[in-house]
């Protein structure tokens, strides 16, 4: 299918003020009755939450769930190749960076094509990328090659964004807010089940088989995407009023439900994809404060999960347990990953299932930006605690609520950030925040990775400064979505 800029093909739809007006013409001796135009938003309440919602959520949270396993895999590849090709920490850091660097490089792009053409061919296009290069990835003969397709697999997961974004816009403004807080259900399942992988195939089969394993289901995803919609509201900003209504209808029918009366609101075809207008008067300052916000809470996320398996080995050595640390010819220090530690890590990462009933409860009672705050102050605190000599169980404590409140974050910002923008730019202006989250998790390897093992206090005060500066951010942001209807266009 060739995909062409919508927009060139709709100049003959602009008519009478760009305003739809086909209806016949009723004689005077018939009843006139005015009907009443509706937009894609009053389609989007009227029709409720249902069925239709229902199978967007579980056909985009398998995409969700299968991208989250190809970035947890970052957490296991590092320490395994250290001691495989006997790597220096800033090779292992790297190795991480190549993967973001990919992702900030690709955010924007896949951003703008969803808004120009189309959410549902980049999020098809996204999962064949990411699956097909996470695969060959598992073939890697050298140190190069690993980080040459483990960028390009960076590149594809700048897009996966798009699954998110359509189910947002089809979600009514009651039920989007907790929707999208027990979407991140998907994230943390995969998060969990690589991490259960790795303990299951690195001690027999090694990293090679993870690696392709774990690219597997995103390439199974793609069959379902047959049953994703494109989203209505893409589609009217393009000026396909009648796919749009054909997907309105089926969505009303599947919720047994029935459209608003009247025609479908045509909108003017509007440039779509603008970068100029995310700095517009009316989004300026949100953009400036949400971009750092969105660098902090990817560098303080990533780095506990980078960070784990650094952590634990303090712990061995603070404590005097487990297995000692092989300091290499070359000056590389390998740990390799025990049982213990593999259960310390699904331990922590159970922690992201945490973040969601703390998003439910919060959220909707005392707005996004608080919720926002509430939880990067928490984020830092845990992260500064995590420096103590303490017993396992505790560490393993910290290292659960530093996971939890910081993923509590990333769930939190993706929803406010989805509601801040107008459909024109709302993929965007998540792309370009998404670009800013890759700065973050480009930069944290070297704090978790390098710093961490030259000191580890000094890496973990770094941690918690940047979550208090993100806090105080959150609450000095313009714009608060609790209840705000999701604009069109700016």
């Amino acid at each position: 299918m060739e995909l062409q800029p919508v927009g060139s093909s709709y100049k003959r739809m602009k008519e009478d003020h760009g305003t739809f007006s086909d209806a016949p013409v009723i004689s005077t001796t018939e009843s006139s009755v005015d009907h009443a135009n509706f937009t894609v938003e009053d389609a989007v309440e009227t029709i409720g939450f249902g069925k239709f919602q229902l199978k967007l959520f579980v056909l985009c949270g398998i995409f969700t769930a299968s991208d989250a396993m190809e970035m947890l895999l970052l957490a296991v590849l590092g320490p395994v190749l250290r001691c495989e090709w006997l790597l220096e920490e800033v090779q292992v850091a790297f190795i991480t960076t190549a993967v973001f660097i990919g992702m900030f490089v690709g955010a924007p792009g896949w951003g703008k094509c969803g808004d120009t053409y189309g959410r549902w061919p980049m999020l098809l296009l996204v999962g064949l990328w990411i699956s097909f290069f996470g695969f060959l990835s598992s073939f890697s003969p050298v140190y190069g090659w690993i980080l040459v397709l483990r960028a390009l697999v960076g590149f594809g997961i700048g897009g996966a964004s798009q699954a998110f974004t359509i189910l947002a816009e089809y979600l009514p403004r009651k039920h989007r807010a907790k929707t999208l807080i027990i979407y991140h259900i998907f994230w943390a399942t995969g998060s969990c089940f690589e991490i259960i992988l790795a303990m299951a195939v690195v001690p027999t089969k090694g990293w090679r088989w993870l690696a392709a394993l774990s690219a597997i289901p995103l390439g199974v995803s793609c069959f379902f995407f047959y049953f994703i919609p494109e989203s209505a509201r893409y589609l009217m900003a393009a000026g396909d009023r009648e796919k749009a209504m054909k997907i309105l209808r089926e969505a009303a029918k599947l919720n047994n439900a029935e459209l608003p009366s009247g025609e479908l609101q045509k909108s003017p075809v509007l440039a779509r994809g603008k970068f100029a207008d995310i700095f517009s008067a009316e989004y300026r300052r949100t953009t400036f404060q949400i971009w750092p916000i969105w660098f902090g809470i990817a560098f303080s996320y990533y780095g506990i999960i980078l960070a784990s398996s650094e952590i634990l080995e303090f712990h061995k050595s603070c404590t005097g347990s487990g297995t000692e640390v092989i300091q290499t010819e070359q000056g590389c220090h390998c740990n390799p990953l025990g049982h213990a530690d593999y259960i310390t890590m699904i331990w922590s990462s159970l922690g992201e299932f945490l973040g969601l009933p703390i998003n439910l409860f919060l959220m909707d009672l005392i707005g996004r930006q608080k919720t926002l705050a509430v939880s990067l102050v928490g984020t830092g605190i845990f992260f500064l605690l995590i420096q103590l000599c303490v017993s396992r169980g505790v560490l393993t404590f910290f290292l659960f609520g530093a996971r939890a409140l910081s993923s509590a974050v990333f769930n939190t910002v993706y929803i406010y950030t989805t509601e801040v923008y107008p459909t024109t730019v709302r993929a965007l202006g998540l792309g370009s925040s998404s670009a800013m989250a890759r700065l973050g998790a480009m930069t944290t390897p070297f704090i978790s990775q390098v710093l961490l093992n030259a000191s580890l206090v000094s890496a973990l005060w770094v941690y918690g400064a940047i979550a208090f500066l993100c806090a105080i951010d959150a609450l000095l942001l313009p714009i608060e979505t609790r209840g705000r209807a999701m604009a069109q266009s700016t």
